[in-house]
């Protein structure tokens, strides 16, 4: 299967208020209470306008069925985080590295130079690994944290 990003639109609002309430997604969020609709809801309005430091997109298989989403969200000049999660009926198909590289592909499309970092809530080790695999690295000058580990991904 092959994944395929494109930006986000209003008509993704709905799906994505799903994935965010997903009881895995809520565990390995950082903040792990359920999200309402309204908060979602400006949320999401926020994000969609907000096209100099927000980056969200969709990421579809073959039948273009959305199967996760990867956001990135600008932090300094150059600084991006990456955040992203993955629908749970496609979950433990080998799709996260996948999903990580399209939208890491789309996203350096337009901001070639940047760089981007992850932070994984420790005991994530689902993503970490995801991460690893698809090229982020430990970040250097990076104090250990009980609560999070911190990727770091430059283009080359």
């Amino acid at each position: 299967m092959n994944l395929k990003a494109r930006f986000a639109t209003i008509k993704d609002k709905a799906q994505l208020f799903l994935w965010a309430n997903d009881t895995e997604i809520r565990k390995q969020s950082f903040m792990t209470t359920k999200v309402t609709k309204e908060e979602h809801d400006k949320w999401f309005s926020k994000v969609l306008a907000d096209q100099d430091n927000q980056r969200l997109f969709i990421l579809e298989n073959n039948n273009q069925s959305p199967c996760g989403q990867v956001r990135f969200s600008r932090t300094e000049r150059d600084d991006w985080e990456i955040h992203f999660s993955m629908d749970p009926q496609y979950r433990g198909q080998k799709l996260g590295v996948q999903l990580i590289r399209a939208g890491l592909d789309a996203f350096l499309g337009q901001e070639h130079r940047s760089r981007i970092t992850a932070k994984v809530k420790n005991g994530n080790a689902a993503s970490l690994r995801i991460l690893a695999t698809a090229g982020f690295q430990g970040e250097e000058n990076c104090a250990p944290n009980d609560s999070e580990t911190r990727l770091i991904y430059i283009p080359k």
